[in-house]
């Protein structure tokens, strides 16, 4: 399903942060966004916090975009290429294609299909 730009963003940057991260999380395995142990890894504005994303300027109007990632019980090296195909479509549909620049995940913690800690 792809990630439809919202109106009246921010800014290109917010934007791009929260289109990546609403595909990542549509991705089956992925669990959720993970801000990290001490909420590091979050993109925020006008009150809303976007955890397990962060997007910087990367130059030439373009931004890096990293996934921090809570991942279910699945082959992680598959999930992440998948994941790289997948944010690079749903920024493109968006129209925001030629703002993105290095994409990059990591998986902070895999969840246990019986709820055990990892």
């Amino acid at each position: 399903m792809p990630v439809k730009p919202r109106s009246g963003a921010v800014s290109p940057r917010t934007e791009l942060a929260r289109v990546a991260l609403e595909a990542a999380v549509g991705v089956d395995g992925v669990a959720a966004g993970n801000a990290g142990p001490t909420g590091q890894y979050v993109t925020s504005w006008g009150g809303v916090r976007l955890a397990g994303v962060v997007a910087t300027a990367q130059g030439a109007g373009c931004f890096s975009v990293g996934l921090f990632l809570t991942a279910e019980m699945v082959p992680l090296h598959e999930l992440g290429e998948r994941l790289l195909v997948v944010v690079g479509e749903a920024v493109t549909e968006a129209g925001l294609g030629d703002r993105l620049g290095n994409v990059s995940v990591s998986f902070l913690d895999v969840e246990h299909p019986l709820g055990w800690a990892s």
